[in-house]
C-alpha cells in the first residue's frame, strides 16, 4: 500500500510541474503581449499627433517635436519618423519638407501628408517568445497616419 502511494506523490509533482509551467508560459505571454499593445497604442497616438500638426502646416522640426513630446513611454532612440507628401489621392510620396522661409511645410492645401513611425520592441522575456519576431529578441511596429493639408 505504500508503494501506491508514493507513485501517487510522484504522479501529482509531474503534473504540478506541467501546470506550472504552461502557467507561466501563460502569464509571460499576456505581459509581453500588453507591453507590445502599449508600445503600438503609444505609437499609433504620436503618428496621429504629428500628422495632424503635418496637416495645419507646421515646419517638419515642430512635427517631429510634437512626435517625440507625444511618445514619452517610449525609447526614442527606437524610433524612426518619416514625414512625406503627395498630391491628391494618388502618385508618388515625396519627403515633407519646410518652405523657404521655414514657416510652414511644403505640402499644398488639399495635398495629403503621411506621417509613419517605426518603433523597436525590444522582447521582455528574451528568447521565450522569439518566434514571435523571426528568431531575434526585437520586434517592429508600424504605423501610418495620412490626413489632408488645410
Amino acid at each position: 500500500m505504500s508503494t501506491k502511494l508514493k507513485h501517487k506523490n510522484g504522479t501529482a509533482l509531474v503534473e504540478f510541474a506541467i501546470v506550472v509551467t504552461l502557467l507561466f508560459v501563460l502569464v509571460f505571454g499576456i505581459i509581453e503581449f500588453g507591453l507590445m499593445l502599449k508600445d503600438y497604442l503609444s505609437l499609433s497616438q504620436a503618428a496621429r499627433e504629428g500628422a495632424r500638426s503635418a496637416a495645419l502646416g507646421s515646419p517638419t522640426s515642430i512635427v517631429e517635436t510634437r512626435i517625440r513630446s507625444s511618445t514619452t513611454m517610449l525609447n526614442p532612440s527606437r524610433l524612426t519618423i518619416t514625414l512625406q507628401s503627395r498630391t491628391g489621392d494618388s502618385g508618388e510620396w515625396s519627403a515633407l519638407e519646410n518652405t523657404s522661409d521655414s514657416k510652414y511645410n511644403n505640402a499644398a492645401s488639399g495635398d495629403q501628408v503621411r506621417v509613419s513611425l517605426k518603433y523597436t520592441h525590444n522582447l521582455v522575456t528574451g528568447k521565450m517568445f522569439s518566434w514571435i519576431a523571426g528568431g531575434g529578441t526585437s520586434f517592429n511596429l508600424n504605423t501610418d497616419m495620412v490626413m489632408r493639408r488645410e
